[in-house]
């Protein structure tokens, strides 16, 4: 009982690392269970299991919001369940700590719990399986996205899925703007395309945790552009152009 409990209280714990890290506030809620506020409003309570209830009359219009909070849940109570059965990594130079929680083709993806929150890295085998090199760090401030982006790099380099057949961050930002524009135009679109089109930006919203960033920033870069060709385009100070 008391090693469950010590689960369930990290589980909370490192959940409300994660969400802290999406800009949202985290208290502590009823029971042990954590509530989850966002502009102001709660809009949900999780409990130690990960099990996410809403207050209905505050999520209206957030329903998107609620989705990346729901990810964030599922995902952390994935890895820090992995975590605490996975076996312990060892090799040459190798600190105490990690867990291997997948090995593939010569290539490992290990995990360990750091002051800051759950840290993920991939290796490669050399020695004859003695000792690691060229780690990929994720998360744990480290960043650069944590568990998921951890296991999407072990797929790739462990040869489970080409490279080729993954989509970057970058890449979905953009397909997520023209998704939008195409929704947001005044042209007629069959409510089947729509449908696709909604799913398909719901997954992207829920893979790519700083979308609402990477979207704005790109945005910005794009009237930057328009800023300077207009002002290409324009008559330099003190000539007039003459028809």
């Amino acid at each position: 009982m008391a090693s469950a409990a010590k689960t369930s209280t990290n589980y909370l714990k490192e959940l409300s690392i994660q969400l802290r890290s999406q800009e949202f506030t985290v208290r502590p809620g009823e029971s042990g269970d954590i509530d989850v506020e966002y502009e102001g409003a709660t809009l949900c309570r999780i409990n130690d299991r990960g099990n996410l209830g809403c207050f209905a009359e505050k999520i209206a219009g957030k329903e998107i919001v609620l989705g990346r909070i729901r990810e964030t849940a599922r995902s952390t109570r994935e890895y820090m369940t992995l975590l605490e059965q996975a076996p312990p990594l060892a090799a040459e130079e190798l600190s105490e700590g990690f867990q291997l929680l997948a090995e593939f083709n010569g290539t490992v993806l290990a995990g360990h719990m750091t002051q800051y929150g759950a840290q993920f890295v991939t290796w490669e085998w050399v020695h004859n399986k003695t000792a690691l090199w060229q780690g990929h760090y994720y998360g744990a401030r480290g960043d650069s996205g944590g568990y998921q982006a951890a296991k999407r790099d072990f797929s790739v380099r462990s040869g489970l899925i080409p490279s080729s057949a993954l989509f970057a961050p970058e890449q979905l930002t953009e397909i997520y703007r023209c998704i939008h524009e195409t929704l947001e135009n005044t042209a007629p679109i069959p409510d089947d395309r729509r449908k696709l089109l909604e799913s398909a930006a719901g997954q992207i919203e829920n893979f790519v945790p700083d979308l609402d960033e990477r979207v704005s920033l790109s945005c910005q870069k794009e009237q930057e552009l328009a800023r300077e060709l207009d002002a290409a385009d324009s008559p330099a100070e003190g000539w007039m152009e003459l028809s």
